[in-house]
């Protein structure tokens, strides 16, 4: 894990850099305890190994979508429906991650007692990592589940207009001894914060990531990210692609759609000027005490994974992962050793702090 630490890197220390950006929200009006929920988002997702959802979207996406007067940094949060299992809230277009976390834990209430409870959440904005919502049923005996629709980066199968958003599905499942299994995914082949990752870095994409404006496939994050993003499984339907698509679409229908939110063509484009949120959630959560014995089932998921790991190997390869297990030794790591901040989103970072006149004390 230590060679992956590069000079392109700088090390944070992980209570400074949550308090920065709290530090900075605050000062551009959001409320302090909504500040310190986004903050956590984002330093997860830097712990986790998931940059493109850490910090380094601080500026672009909250920062100055709150200058501009297109994200309000106070929101008026509205419950629009409930029942005993099912929660629909209006974020007022605030921020997405203190609505979506509050949201996801009035709907673990609810599993406590009905043993399985769903939300949705209209008029929001991009909430950071899925996985960190779902995560949050992991304590409590509980399977949770969490996606968001985003702002248009992907075009379906065999087709080159922009219709649908990096759609994440998040899935957490507790297990006794093991790491959870967190499975985090986009439906598209990356998320768009991998391009813009490439960009900054100066690399090439891989195949089948991404098409130009025109639907052809193209390896140079800028021109891609002028296109589109293609479904998971990539171009076509030889390689599953198909696949990706139907899940992206799913993940818009039940969020955007089941919420009366937007959702295909309502969605902004990342080209055109900035928009109020339109952005929808969707969380689930159900108790395995419904199904059988928790401790049982937790014994019993050990086994599962282990057997997954422990199988043979390919050539070449000396270990096998399942899902959330490299992001759960990431985590480990990096809070022992430092939060890696890249080190031009780190120069943006100081820049940040010098104009809003604030400390910039977060070195390791």
């Amino acid at each position: 894990m230590a060679d992956v630490i590069t000079t392109e890197y700088r090390l944070a220390t992980e209570p400074a850099l949550k308090s920065f950006v709290s530090t900075v929200l605050a000062k551009v009006g959001v409320a302090p305890e909504d500040a310190a929920i986004v903050a956590d988002v984002l330093v997860a997702a830097d712990l986790r190994g998931i940059e493109s959802h850490g910090v380094a979207r601080l500026e672009s996406y909250y920062v100055n979508r709150i200058r501009e007067g297109q994200l309000v940094a106070k929101p008026d949060v509205q419950t629009v429906r409930e029942t005993p299992t099912s929660l629909l809230v209006d974020a007022g277009n605030g921020l997405g991650h203190p609505t979506a976390k509050r949201t996801m834990e009035r709907i673990l209430q609810k599993a406590d007692t009905s043993g399985a409870a769903f939300g949705a959440v209209r008029n929001s904005n991009h909430y950071g990592i899925a996985g960190y919502y779902a995560m949050m049923a992991l304590d409590r005996d509980t399977i949770g589940i969490a996606s968001t629709n985003s702002v248009r980066y992907g075009a379906p199968t065999f087709g080159k207009d922009v219709l649908l958003g990096t759609n994440p599905l998040a899935f957490a499942i507790p297990a006794k001894n093991e790491p959870a299994f967190v499975l985090d995914f986009a439906t598209t082949t990356v998320p768009k914060g991998k391009l813009e990752v490439y960009n900054r870095k100066e690399k090439k994409l891989n195949p089948g990531w991404a098409i130009d404006a025109q639907g052809n496939e193209t390896l140079d994050p800028q021109v891609a990210l002028k296109g589109a993003l293609l479904p998971l499984g990539g171009y076509g339907t030889d390689n599953g692609g198909h696949k990706g698509y139907g899940l992206g679409l799913l993940v818009d229908i039940l969020c955007g759609v089941l919420s009366g939110g937007a959702s295909g063509n309502d969605l902004p484009l990342p080209s055109d000027p900035p928009l109020p949120g339109k952005i929808s959630h969707f969380f689930a959560a159900f108790k395995i005490d419904g199904f059988r014995d928790p401790e049982q089932f937790k014994a019993d998921m050990d086994t599962e994974l282990r057997a997954f790991k422990d199988s043979q190997k390919a050539p070449g390869h000396d270990r096998i992962y399942v899902a959330g297990e490299v992001e759960y030794e990431k985590t480990l790591y990096n809070r022992e050793h430092g939060v890696p901040v890249h080190v031009k989103v780190w120069s943006g970072l100081e820049k940040l702090a010098g104009e809003l006149g604030i400390p910039f004390e977060i070195e390791k």
